[in-house]
């Protein structure tokens, strides 16, 4: 149904280039401005194990709280070099469906399977995640966590709609996909003014389904999202020759995300890139 191409080891490397030049772009502006940041997920393991990139990744991921994530955002209107970065968010870019932002390299393009026909602007990018408060109580913790999904799928729809290879769930997308993205992005921002991250334990990125489950050696342990301490009591680590900003306690993280043996590299038939890309165009040299 969709072409999907692979990316060679010569221009995986010169993508990771145009990353890191993003990242530290983005810990440039942070450092300038005081707003706190971290790596997070494989760039965190990568940071941590490798020292930069897991030789098989192809990304980078960062994360705030929500209140340094929109201390960002304002920031990045005049601080940004747009010359060179697009900070893209939904109030940037009317097209883009994710309630999380995204520095994208102009002169780039970079496609995701299913995403061909998005109204959304599209290169090589960094991901940022902002992080919000979790309600406490049982009953408040599924409604937040349903509504969450409900905003997700909602968002995906268009993609769903081409992607699924059951018949009725690509109707049931098809049939999503004309409730209007303003609905779910109200909806997350009404659920990010309620439970404030700022007297929260534990945080949440609402955009993304990982931070429901967290995992321990192959067992799931809890559903409560990550310590909020990981964005705030922070180190530098080197990554790929530099130095930024990581949890202090990275053990904690990196168990909960990847289980006690996280250092231990996984088969080798599980070292590939977990992104599958119908188009991509970089930077010439």
């Amino acid at each position: 149904m969709f072409q999907e191409i692979e990316i060679n080891q010569q221009d995986l490397k010169k993508m990771k280039r145009i990353e890191l030049e993003m990242l530290v772009e983005l810990d440039r502006i942070c450092r300038k401005h005081e707003i706190k940041y971290n790596l997070c997920a494989g760039t965190l393991l990568g940071a941590v194990r490798h020292k930069g990139f897991i030789p098989w990744d192809d990304d980078i991921d960062v994360r705030m709280l929500r209140s340094e994530y929109k201390r960002f955002c304002e920031v990045c209107k005049t601080e940004l070099d747009h010359t060179r970065f697009f900070w893209q968010t939904h109030d940037t870019d009317p097209g883009y469906r994710w309630e999380f932002g995204r520095m994208l390299r102009k002169g780039t393009e970079y496609v995701r399977v299913g995403q061909e026909t998005l109204k959304q602007k599209t290169g090589v990018f960094i991901d940022v995640f902002p992080s919000d408060g979790i309600p406490t109580k049982l009953i408040s913790k599924k409604i937040y966590y349903k509504t969450a999904f409900v905003c997700r799928k909602i968002l995906w729809s268009p993609v769903g709609a081409r992607l699924c290879e059951k018949r009725w769930q690509r109707i049931g997308f098809r049939l999503l996909s004309f409730l209007p993205a303003k609905l779910p992005f109200f909806l997350f921002d009404s659920l990010a003014s309620r439970y404030d991250e700022r007297g929260a334990e534990r945080v949440c990125c609402m955009g993304l389904k990982s931070d429901k489950n967290i995992f321990n050696d192959g067992e799931k342990i809890q559903k409560f999202g990550l310590k909020r301490e990981w964005h705030t009591d922070l180190i530098e680590l080197e990554f790929e020759g530099h130095l930024f900003w990581a949890p202090k306690d990275y053990d904690g993280w990196l168990v909960e995300a990847f289980g006690s043996r996280y250092m231990e590299l996984p088969p080798v038939e599980k070292r590939k890139i977990h992104h599958t890309v119908s188009s991509y165009k970089l930077l010439e040299e």
